[in-house]
């Protein structure tokens, strides 16, 4: 079974909203009912998309069913119209090809992740892909059977949504510093320090946000090490 990233640049329609706004990255997910979108920008860009949104209802004949703002992000839900003839996930599928969400934009390029145990399927989606524009393999690897249950089990909105944005902040900060590094980088104190709070407020975020983390992978980390069994490595 092997995994092969697309990267690709065409005139289908999310790929040429990339292009009207390159300097905005958007992330789509798709599950045949709806098409989720989540950009992330300049507040004048993501104003100038939600602007545009109405031509991306008339030309995917759909309509917004929800959209958000935050803090230099945008996020909008809308009623998936999406077949063979206007996207690119439903071409893979109609390949008999797996892909990976999400699928990734910016600069009107889109990096589309595929899975397959089947070569010829590659093929046949590369020659579907070059058709309708430009088409390059940035990475292929084989990946084991098992591994593509990894793929679609973990839930981002479960495992992150009971942090705090502060506890997610601080967290990130600590892993790029090097407080989680052999030896550490880092110290508690250095960071509480960068950030203007005392030693035990930011030694409380770090571990509420370690042990929530740990508290959604607690069953997968159950199920693989019924999988490893009693193998002492």
């Amino acid at each position: 079974m092997e995994e092969i990233e697309f990267d690709l640049v065409n005139d289908l329609p999310f790929c040429k909203l990339s292009k009207l706004f390159p300097d905005v990255i958007f992330y789509r997910w798709c599950n045949s009912a709806v098409d989720y979108l989540e950009f992330y920008g300049k507040d004048e860009d993501l104003s100038r998309i939600e602007a545009h949104l109405p031509d991306v209802e008339k030309e995917l004949n759909t309509h917004v069913l929800y959209r958000t703002y935050g803090e230099g992000n945008l996020s909008v839900m809308l009623s998936c119209r999406c077949n063979a003839s206007n996207s690119t996930i439903r071409k893979a599928e109609s390949k008999n090809l797996m892909w990976k969400a999400p699928v990734y934009y910016q600069g009107g390029h889109e990096k589309l992740s595929l899975i397959s145990p089947m070569p010829e399927h590659f093929i046949s989606i590369f020659n579907e892909f070059e058709r309708i524009g430009e088409a390059k393999v940035i990475k292929k690897a084989e990946i084991k059977p098992e591994l593509v249950r990894d793929t679609y089990a973990v839930s981002m909105s479960d495992l992150l949504s009971d942090l705090t944005t502060k506890q997610l902040k601080y967290l990130v900060n600590a892993y790029h510093m090097g407080y989680f590094d052999t030896p550490k980088r880092t110290q508690i104190a250095e960071m509480a320090k960068q950030f203007g709070i005392s030693y035990s407020t930011m030694q409380e975020h770090l571990e509420k946000a370690v042990n929530r983390i740990l508290r959604g992978l607690e069953p997968y980390l159950t199920i693989e090490l019924h999988i490893r069994g009693d193998r002492d490595e």
